[in-house]
């Protein structure tokens, strides 16, 4: 059995990052995202469990913070060991460095790291 591959997304819960989590999930993708908005990311990860089955890894943090980016991606890490791609808000972009050392090096060879809108 091939090991299943990981999608991050930061900003995830709604718009064009819960189509992301979707898509991913839908190509049995494991999901792992973070956001702001607590009943939304709940609902999302409710939705995709329910629909594509899997667990679903939701972190209720603001990405604009240093610690909770850190605490996000430390759980990530911990829990996936390995990503294959890393999506995260253009709009959070000032803080991309971050993410992507923080979660970066941990990404498998070949995989994506990319903003989205």
């Amino acid at each position: 059995m091939l090991p299943r591959r990981t999608c991050v997304i930061v900003g995830g819960a709604k718009g064009e990052g819960s189509l992301l989590a979707e898509k991913y999930a839908g190509q049995g993708y494991l999901i792992a995202f973070m956001d702001i908005d607590k009943e939304a990311g709940r609902s999302l990860k409710e939705k995709i469990e329910h629909g594509y089955g899997g667990k679903v890894f939701f972190f209720h943090g603001d990405a604009n913070s240093e610690e909770d980016l850190e605490l996000f991606a430390g759980a990530v890490i911990g829990q996936y060991k390995k990503i294959d791609c890393l999506y995260y808000r253009r709009d959070i972009a000032e803080g991309a460095d971050q993410i992507e050392e923080l979660v970066g090096h941990n990404l498998k060879k070949g995989g994506t790291i990319e903003a989205y809108r």
